[in-house]
């Protein structure tokens, strides 16, 4: 029986990355670090940045 992509904590996804990107990945990864682990990271960086990158200035006064 096939398990299911999503539970109550997180969600499986998959992408095609090229071939330079995995490698610098793979690189770059702290000792003892999973992929997994790297590409949550980076895509928390990222939601961050834009959502920082899009939020309304507050008027000044």
């Amino acid at each position: 029986m096939a398990t299911k992509a999503v539970n109550a904590k997180s969600q499986t996804v998959a992408a095609r990355v090229p071939h330079d990107i995995m490698n610098a990945v793979e690189e770059l990864k702290a000792p003892g670090e999973s992929t997994g682990q790297f590409v949550t990271a980076a895509l928390k960086r990222e939601i961050e940045h834009r959502q920082s990158c899009t939020k309304p200035e507050s008027p000044k006064e």
